[in-house]
């Protein structure tokens, strides 16, 4: 499993999957009827931000790694 991208916390992988009920939920207040994709696609879109943004924020706070190319060779 690729620990980089995938935000795991006790033991809870979130999801689109996992989010599709609260965010259908939370659209059952709109006064108009919504199509029946929009919860899936309001929950990727989250999901997506989400794992963005804890990449963003783990590549800016781990240390920086120098980059050094090979030291010419030494005459003998």
């Amino acid at each position: 499993m690729n620990k980089t991208s995938s935000i795991v916390t006790g033991g809870i992988t979130f999801t689109a999957a996992t989010l599709v009920p609260a965010v259908q939920w939370a659209l059952n207040g709109f006064p108009r009827p919504i199509p029946e994709s929009v919860p899936y696609l309001v929950s990727a879109g989250l999901v997506t931000g989400a794992h963005s943004l804890y990449n963003y924020l783990i590549t800016r706070t781990s240390p920086k790694i120098a980059v050094t190319s090979n030291p010419p060779a030494q005459p003998q």
